[in-house]
């Protein structure tokens, strides 16, 4: 019996040695001195409340905002950049870019009519939480929607700019 009170006392002795030092830690100074642009904050801010307000349904997006167009000018030159890859001839300077990625099959086994609806009804869902920062969905947003197949392959199925919906073209 004492035997195993020894042991126990043991034990307790070292979790309580090592107890304080798994809760130290340190926030690098670089991290606090990068400030966010307005913009950037919004952005993440309508992205959070997007997932909270659906959140058995929700897609995968990502919001960004080009300044300068690099995007649509990269796009013209035929240069693959992944998922911000948008047809050539779209001008994406000064706006809104949103990517769609279809991890549950919503954009799955529709005719070219009602997958062009689907991109409409799952856009106008997404833009009610960027109409704070966007005056005019038809100007203002550039949108790409993807089905994904494997976390490193998306496959592009359409987009939206100046308030039209297109199909990708092969």
């Amino acid at each position: 019996m004492s035997g195993k009170k020894l042991l126990v006392t043991f034990l307790l002795g070292v979790e309580l040695c090592f107890a304080p030092v798994l809760g130290y830690g340190t926030v690098h100074e670089w991290m606090d001195e990068l400030k966010p642009s307005v913009i950037d904050f919004h952005l993440l801010q309508a992205k959070v409340d997007y997932i909270m307000q659906n959140p058995t349904n929700f897609l995968i997006v990502r919001f960004d905002y080009d300044r300068s167009g690099v995007v649509g000018k990269i796009a013209e030159s035929g240069e693959d950049i992944g998922f911000a890859k948008l047809p050539k001839g779209v001008d994406t300077k000064g706006k809104i870019l949103v990517m769609v990625f279809d991890s549950r099959g919503v954009f799955s086994h529709k005719s070219q009519t009602a997958l062009l609806d689907q991109f409409k009804k799952e856009l106008d869902l997404i833009w009610m939480h960027l109409f704070v920062i966007s005056s005019n969905m038809d100007t203002d947003i550039v949108a790409s929607f993807w089905a994904r197949r494997a976390i490193w392959k998306d496959i592009p199925l359409g987009y939206f700019y100046q308030g039209e919906y297109h199909l990708w073209e092969k």
